[in-house]
């Protein structure tokens, strides 16, 4: 039995962009661990013709979206915009459409070409953000989690279009 071939990916070709309000796409800079998360939806199909065994439906997914953002300050004291952007939709009174953001997360390879399967846009409630590393001596930064509404989209993987990507 011959080996695969190919080469390894890495945790850290991952992309994740937000949607700003004037309809840019804007990467999330410095993120780490980005975990994107999906379940299945599923109802009770059982019937006698499964003798007593679970017999799952998927209707729709749930899907999740959570990551680190490390914290960067511009000249004027206000965070990168897309922190902003995460930070505007966790506002105390953002809630409806105020807590939703826009989000497309997809496979970013440091070289070579991007899995064109491996692209989804997913409109999201910020669940959680939470400040990290805070003890005496570490950089700031950010968990975020972003609960979907609806299901996520398959779109064109944006790093697999020529002058779209990093």
């Amino acid at each position: 039995m011959s080996q695969p071939t190919g080469d390894y990916t890495f945790s850290y070709e991952y992309g994740v962009d937000i949607k700003l309000t004037d309809g840019s796409w804007q990467p999330i800079r410095f993120i780490s661990a980005v975990q994107p998360t999906v379940s299945a939806k599923e109802l009770d199909g059982a019937t006698y013709d499964d003798k007593g065994a679970d017999h799952p439906v998927k209707v729709g997914e749930t899907a999740s979206l959570t990551f680190n953002v490390q914290g960067h300050r511009l000249a004027d004291g206000a965070y990168l915009p897309e922190v902003e952007a995460l930070l505007a939709a966790n506002e105390p009174d953002a809630t409806g459409t105020k807590a939703t953001v826009t989000v497309r997360y997809y496979d970013k390879p440091a070289a070579g070409t991007a899995n064109p399967n491996d692209a989804y846009e997913l409109d999201a409630t910020v669940n959680a953000f939470a400040r990290q590393n805070t003890d005496n001596a570490s950089l700031g930064g950010w968990t975020v989690t972003l609960n979907g509404q609806g299901p996520r989209r398959k779109i064109t993987n944006p790093a697999a279009t020529p002058g779209t990507g990093e």
